[in-house]
């Protein structure tokens, strides 16, 4: 290990799931997780172009100056919602003044893990905004929000019935928002921990502690999906590759709750399976993808409506899937059609 190159210590490192196993191995491994190529690459690797400086900011005094420059240099892309972000959220808190406000006000929760952010050397918060700076070539607007923006403009504060008109009547700045303002949400949160849901309380809040997007920013972002699919193909153009798999739970999911609506109109006509996997072909066109984990949850939450929707639902599973389905489809139809045959011979 000794004699390994430096090129090839770095190509080992990017590919470690936890990096300080094998810092504490020796000096010279320690060298390399202190190299910005290194650190960077493992970044990249880990997270991807499109979320990588979410991480790298997340993860405090791992992000350099260096590590930086080293991931623009490798398409890391740059957004102005990312600016906006860290003038919401950069620098130390007073504790003091949070101990004062928790004293005289009962409402007032005390911070139990550090905001995202929060951690950054100023050095870095600087080069991130000079870089942003040069990169969207604007003045930006570093007060705004094109998280709410978006949700504004893809017409989030209307009936989802009503909001194709609005959203393609606004198409142009929803456009100009992510091809050149770089609009991408940041993650969603990997899991709502114990203590995060301690350390919040139960109301979410905009900005999120950790950083993360919360449940109804990330709905927000998959309910414009569902409206309008080329939004899709619009962040592919900027880099945001994992667009599909960072939504793919919701999207789907999303779309057959507009299929199959859980209290439908008087008027509501179940859709036949040909009907629903047409549609949900042009989103796996798109990179979405019919999951056997997504068909188990569908089928447990729509167990009520399977006496009216179940035969179009579960076919509509075969269509996109074929035989490559989990054995809950087919038990779950069987079962339907017995029920079936049970009513006509009692008819009878």
């Amino acid at each position: 290990m000794e004699s390994l190159s430096s090129e090839l210590k770095v190509e080992i490192f990017k590919y470690v799931s936890r990096p300080m196993s094998l810092i504490l191995i020796n000096r010279n491994w320690y060298s390399t997780s202190q190299n910005p190529h290194a650190r960077a690459e493992w970044l990249i690797y880990k997270y991807g172009r499109a979320h990588v400086l979410f991480h790298a900011i997340r993860l405090g005094n791992f992000a350099t100056v260096e590590v930086v420059q080293t991931l623009l240099a490798k398409k890391a892309i740059i957004s102005r919602y990312i600016v906006q972000r860290l003038m919401m959220q950069f620098g130390t808190y007073d504790q003091r003044l949070i101990e004062m406000r928790i004293k005289y006000n009962t409402n007032i929760k005390a911070l139990k893990n550090k905001p995202w952010a929060s951690d950054l050397p100023l050095s870095v918060f600087t080069k991130l905004i000079t870089e942003a700076t040069n990169e969207l070539k604007l003045n930006f607007t570093i007060r705004g929000n094109d998280l709410e923006l978006f949700h504004y403009l893809t017409a989030g504060a209307h009936a989802i019935d009503q909001a194709p008109p609005i959203l393609l009547k606004n198409l142009q700045e929803i456009e100009d928002l992510i091809l050149n303002k770089k609009f991408i949400p940041f993650p969603s949160r990997p899991r709502l921990t114990t203590a995060y849901q301690h350390s919040v309380g139960v109301t979410e809040q905009f900005p999120s502690q950790d950083g993360y997007e919360n449940k109804l920013e990330i709905n927000l972002i998959s309910r414009a999906i569902l409206i309008h699919p080329e939004l899709v193909t619009l962040w592919k153009k900027i880099g945001f590759n994992e667009v599909c798999s960072d939504m793919n739970g919701l999207v789907v999911k999303g779309f057959f709750v507009v299929c199959f609506p859980p209290n439908p109109i008087k008027t509501w006509v179940c859709p036949s399976s040909d009907t629903v996997a047409g549609k949900l072909q042009k989103l796996i066109n798109l990179g979405f993808q019919l999951t056997d984990n997504i068909i188990e949850d569908l089928i447990k939450m729509f167990k009520s409506q399977m006496k009216t929707i179940g035969e179009s639902l579960l076919n509509s599973f075969f269509k996109i899937r074929g035989n490559s389905i989990p054995p809950i489809v087919e038990t779950t139809l069987i079962e339907i059609r017995k029920t079936k045959k049970k009513r006509r011979k009692r008819k009878r």
